[in-house]
């Protein structure tokens, strides 16, 4: 038995060392900063110690196939301190996602990583599977620029590419709501049968509309969740209509949202609430999914 758990350690630090490139301890993401020292040592923390961390935060992490956490810590010789935080995950959807998860929907957003905001000392970007989190104590009226400097010097070195998913450039541009691109790993809307989901928001006729999509290689995937949404509509004693190849029916833990309507084709399940079935139709129709693959 503890054969098999040292293997399965071991399998999980050499996972994170590939998603990096190369073999690594996570030292080449810490940059020196000009009037900071380090101070202590870089912790490390993989998925089965995430909550000493972070205990009451790590399942959110883990629910986007967390693979390790190099922490640093530098101070300056007024007192001022940096904690910076380097979550990886297993790839962009993910890194995505997490940051999606705890980013404000209005807010002082920067031209970091693929995306990042600034609070009022804290800066948070991602880039590629890899999400950053910086902290700044008692650095004065400068934190801001501090932050940015470093978050700049981090982001430098991380080797990929900025750029969000190329499912999202699949989904109607028209009327979008920007920066509401979302990726949820696991149960989406709650349910336990809507993962790996990608969503966007649109702003039509004063209404807030969010569409999501639910990809797979293979059809009888994507076609098994929506079987299984329906049956657990009429499981609450809820009828389920069918119009050509949409599936329209009223979530009970979501009668404010309007009709969920769902689309299949192919490997694909397209899905939005809208009383309006034209609506969704043409925002279906604005869309190469049907043809296109991923």
């Amino acid at each position: 038995m503890k054969k098999t758990i040292n293997i399965i350690l071991i399998i999980i630090v050499f996972t994170a060392s590939i998603i990096q490139g190369k073999l690594s301890d996570g030292n080449e993401f810490f940059p020196k900063m000009e009037g900071f020292l380090f101070d202590g040592k870089k912790e490390i923390y993989l998925p089965e110690t995430l909550f000493e961390y972070i205990n009451g935060g790590a399942d959110l992490f883990l629910n986007f196939d967390f693979v390790t956490l190099y922490s640093r810590k530098y101070k300056n010789i007024s007192g001022g301190e940096i904690t910076a935080d380097i979550y990886i995950h297993s790839d962009l959807p993910n890194g995505l996602g997490i940051y999606s998860q705890e980013k404000p929907d209005k807010g002082n957003f920067i031209n970091i990583g693929t995306e990042g905001y600034y609070e009022d000392g804290i800066l948070n970007f991602f880039k590629g599977p890899i999400y950053v989190k910086l902290s700044g104590f008692d650095l004065g009226d400068k934190r801001e620029s501090i932050l940015k400097d470093l978050a700049f010097n981090i982001s430098k070195r991380i080797k990929y590419k900025k750029g969000y998913p190329k499912i999202f450039s699949k989904f109607p541009s028209e009327n979008k709501i920007y920066r509401t691109d979302k990726y949820v790993n696991i149960g989406f809307l709650g349910h336990s049968f809507l993962n790996k989901v990608y969503s966007r928001k649109y702003s039509i006729h004063g209404k807030i509309l969010e569409l999501f999509v639910i990809v797979s290689d293979i059809h009888s995937e994507v076609e098994a969740v929506q079987f299984k949404y329906s049956n657990y509509i009429r499981s609450k004693g809820i009828s389920v209509e069918k119009n050509g190849n949409i599936v329209r029916f009223t979530d009970p833990y979501y009668k404010n949202r309007g009709t969920m309507n769902l689309f299949l084709s192919k490997n694909v399940l397209i899905g939005m609430f809208c009383d309006d079935i034209k609506l969704f139709q043409r925002m279906v129709g604005f869309t190469p999914w049907v043809t296109a693959g991923f």
